[in-house]
């Protein structure tokens, strides 16, 4: 669980500091019922974020697993900060499509993008009681730099726990880097060439339904708007309840519903999904996530879970008595020119570097 859940929280990290990325490529934030005026305001501020190509933020995040079962529970809070330059490399669902047309010409976009994007992000993580012992019970932190496909770590702010592997790996105690580029290259090639003909059927249909998607979740989203700031609210018990949305979730497992599957649709109305954008000049200045989930929800869940499959878990489990999930994105200086340079006399390993790393770990590297 708590594997799971510190892998959860990484990935909001990771979603929220690309935000501006992922405008840029896709600035179609759904309006609910906000008016023309205001849906027009807002989208150019996610245009215009999003292709503002640098800037500075920072963040504040909660994840937070309420249970009886200490092996369910647990709290994490992650601050960051840092600052970027140039378009993030990520793929958009056109991009995905495209892959899985021509995943060469997809790697090689991605490897061109990766060269033009500078990113530095500051994480201290603090973890759940129980998982804090690997730290000796102070927060993770993390310091990451990426500079002309590049990536680095401090590696002397890592827990000192692991300090004896780092060690026997012959790692630095300071920074150390890795070129993602030929990383990328050498294991996008062998996927390729160990992948048979390429089918885009599936990341097609994806790119087909997300517009889909956006529409129907607009039929319920219900904005305010209070000075610079637009709080948006999702019924996502009328959205999972829609025929529309319904449908595009039979094509891809036509089985019936189940009582228990609508039971766990209809409670999500006790869930909240709210979401704030603030506008400044504009642009997207600051965005606000709150999610909860209280009990009553997380246990229609469980049971819809344990009635649609039979290996599951869930009929067993007692599920969590709620789930909070806060975000607090803030941006700063978009559009003015960042700093980012690379660690002064960091070694940096290539794919074959890491491979025999790697292989001497798993005692490959070894000869009886």
């Amino acid at each position: 669980m708590k594997s799971r859940l510190l892998a959860l929280c990484m990935m909001f990290v990771l979603i929220a500091a690309l935000v501006p990325g992922v405008m840029a490529q896709d600035a179609n934030p759904v309006c609910g019922n906000l008016s023309a005026d205001d849906c027009t305001a807002l989208t150019t501020a996610f245009t215009n974020t999003g292709s503002a190509g640098s800037g500075a933020f920072t963040l504040a995040a909660t994840f937070d697993v309420q249970s009886d079962d200490a092996s369910q529970a647990g709290k994490v809070d992650i601050t960051a900060d840092g600052k970027f330059s140039g378009v993030p490399p990520m793929m958009s669902m056109t991009d995905m499509t495209a892959m899985s047309a021509d995943p060469s010409a997809a790697l090689t976009k991605f490897t061109d993008t990766l060269k033009g994007f500078s990113g530095e992000l500051n994480l201290t993580i603090g973890l759940p009681t129980t998982a804090a012992a690997m730290t000796g019970g102070e927060p993770l932190t993390l310091n990451l730099i990426l500079v002309n496909g590049i990536g680095y770590i401090d590696l002397s702010k890592l827990p000192a726990s692991i300090a004896p592997l780092l060690e026997q790996m012959k790692l630095p105690k300071g920074w150390a880097g890795l070129d993602l580029i030929d990383t990328a290259t050498n294991v996008g090639g062998m996927m390729t060439a160990n992948t048979p003909e390429a089918t885009s059927a599936a990341p097609a249909t994806a790119a087909e339904d997300l517009p889909k998607v956006e529409a129907l979740a607009a039929k319920y989203l219900t904005y305010t708007h209070d000075g610079d700031t637009y709080t948006g609210t999702l019924d996502a018990a009328g959205l999972a309840n829609d025929a529309d949305f319904q449908a595009l979730a039979k094509s891809a497992d036509p089985k019936p519903i189940t009582p228990e599957q609508q039971a766990a649709m209809d409670s999500l109305k006790d869930a909240k999904f709210q979401f704030a954008f603030t506008v400044t000049d504009s642009k997207l200045t600051e965005l606000k996530i709150t999610v909860n989930v209280p009990g009553s929800t997380l246990t229609a869940i469980n049971a819809a879970s344990a009635s649609s499959d039979s290996s599951s878990d869930a009929a067993t489990t007692v599920p969590p008595k709620e789930v909070n999930v806060t975000i607090d994105l803030k941006y700063s200086g978009l559009g003015e020119a960042q700093t980012i340079a690379a660690p002064a006399d960091a070694p940096v390993a290539k794919y074959a570097d890491l491979m025999t790393l790697v292989g001497g770990m798993m005692g490959g590297g070894t000869s009886g």
